[in-house]
């Protein structure tokens, strides 16, 4: 199978996943906000929201484990997985560990001194805590199994265990309703238990379709470890400084603003981990050939992947993005009926967001396939890291809630730029080619589109009305692209493969 089918394959694997865990999360978020109340979810946000984080920490770690496999993979029959999925379990098991004691002893303390809750809230903010943190402790060992899942494109695999996570997600949310007890700390413990059955599962089919991959054996030969730590240690730093940068920025929200911001920003960043998942799902189909590509010395190949994917990536956002935008205030109260103040302002500001990274598609994966990743991971969290006293400087004299979004854009858009000059150094990638190939159509695209929301005063506020400007939306954006944002061969190509469906559903 060639490269190109494999991604495409694997993105409609991916794409089943987003669209059944998309609409069970769309309407869990909204049973958990309404058990809640406004105050307990801002709270929860804030001090459980670690373990959304851990999402993100999940997807850099994994990365780790993705580089070293798929490298492994390349070798062919040189290659050893058994050995390197050992090396990266044993240095997970020992971040958990760290993670653990370090968590309870710096939130505990965070929580005791500075959280800006009612002090009758102390003892649930603690108990949300213990139980967040044992959650992540899980999340963090089962890292190296999904790292393994991925570098292998199991992603029919990955599906299955993802789509049964948000089912009984949703299960444990409707449980809540029958009980007329602390829902806070009883959500908290539910979160868990789900943690755990998702982590015995998939150990439990590792353990079948993977044994000899997963066969636990010590390897005591410290110099093995010094590559995988190495580059390991930087993705951490990578990570401390995005984790550090988000839930910093939120803790400043709530010390400015209280828990009730918190809950707009929780359902912000909600809004934009399920746009930004059509983008995700691009990227993990992809990933895994930038780096297989690199580690069989096919460079330029995978420059070509790169170019594309940031283009089809920022269309595909784009695309579901827009017609989102321009009914944010509708939509939100059609989903949540208790929407906190900022909400709409924050989930904008926050989409605009996912689509500045959209442009940096690949970048990770290309700049981890060379194993040279210190300058991004320094220059990440010097970037990202300055936004803090920034916010806090902006609060201070006043600035608006939303200003905490504004200056993450600013960041991203800095961060990107400072990525190509080293993709430019590490991989000999041409600027004026990415900028040709990837920013012009683009550009040409959002230009072109932007009289939609001209359009948009002629329609409503009512269902039907968004609907079909919605609908009118994607199809004018859609056909925008095709014209302007694709070449020749792009064009032929997507004509081709939608005649082709249409043939094959409409004989």
């Amino acid at each position: 199978m060639s490269d190109n089918r494999k991604i495409v394959n694997n993105s409609i694997i991916l794409y089943v996943r987003l669209l059944v865990t998309s609409i069970i999360g769309l309407y869990s978020s909204r049973l958990v906000l309404q058990e809640l109340g406004v105050d307990d979810f801002g709270l929860y946000g804030i001090v459980g929201g670690i373990i959304g984080l851990m999402n993100f920490l999940n997807s850099s770690m994994i990365s780790t484990s993705n580089r070293y496999i798929a490298v492994e993979l390349g070798k062919g029959d040189d290659g050893n997985v058994n050995k390197t999925f050992n090396i990266v379990l044993v240095i997970h098991l020992i971040l958990s560990i760290f993670i653990l004691f370090f968590g309870e002893i710096v939130g505990s303390w965070y929580i005791h001194n500075y959280l800006n809750i009612p002090a009758t809230k102390i003892l649930d903010a603690l108990f949300v805590l213990h139980f967040s943190l044992f959650s992540v402790v899980l999340a963090t060992i089962l890292v190296p199994f999904q790292g393994l899942l991925n570098a292998y494109e199991k992603f029919n695999v990955r599906t299955v265990f993802e789509i049964a996570q948000s089912a009984l997600h949703l299960l444990l949310i409707v449980l809540i309703t029958f009980f007329a007890v602390n829902k806070l700390r009883l959500y908290a413990v539910l979160v868990f238990v789900l943690a755990l059955i998702i982590f015995l599962a998939y150990i439990f089919y590792l353990n079948i379709k993977f044994k000899n991959e997963i066969k636990w054996k010590l390897n005591s030969k410290t110099s093995d470890y010094r590559g995988v730590t190495g580059f390991f240690g930087w993705s951490m730093f990578y990570v401390l400084g995005a984790s550090g940068s988000k839930q910093g920025g939120a803790l400043i929200l709530n010390s400015f603003f209280g828990t009730g911001l918190n809950a707009a920003y929780a359902v912000a960043v909600r809004v934009f981990d399920l746009v930004y998942s059509f983008v995700k799902n691009l990227n993990q189909a992809a990933i895994p050939q930038i780096m297989i590509n690199f580690s069989a010395g096919k460079q330029e190949k995978s420059l070509v992947l790169i170019y594309n994917l940031s283009k089809f990536t920022f269309f595909i956002m784009y695309l579901i993005s827009l017609p989102i935008l321009l009914s944010m205030n509708f939509l939100l109260g059609l989903w949540l009926k208790i929407v906190p103040e900022y909400t709409a302002v924050f989930s904008s500001l926050m989409i605009i967001h996912g689509l500045i990274c959209c442009l940096e598609s690949g970048f990770d994966a290309a700049i981890d396939s060379t194993g040279n990743i210190k300058k991004t991971k320094i220059y990440f969290n010097i970037i990202m890291l300055t936004t803090l006293p920034i916010l806090y400087l902006l609060y201070y004299f006043g600035f608006p809630p939303y200003s905490i979004i504004i200056i993450t854009i600013l960041a991203e858009t800095v961060f990107l730029l400072v990525q190509l000059n080293i993709l430019k150094n590490l991989l000999n990638l041409d600027i004026k080619e990415y900028i040709k190939k990837t920013i012009v159509p683009v550009g040409i695209v959002v230009l072109a589109t932007l009289p939609q929301i001209y359009l948009k005063t002629f329609f409503d506020n009512t269902l039907i009305s968004t609907v079909l400007f919605s609908s009118f939306s994607v199809v004018l954006t859609f056909s925008t692209i095709i014209l302007l944002g694709l070449n020749t061969n792009e064009r032929s190509l997507v004509i081709s493969k939608i005649l082709e469906m249409k043939k094959k559903y409409y004989k």
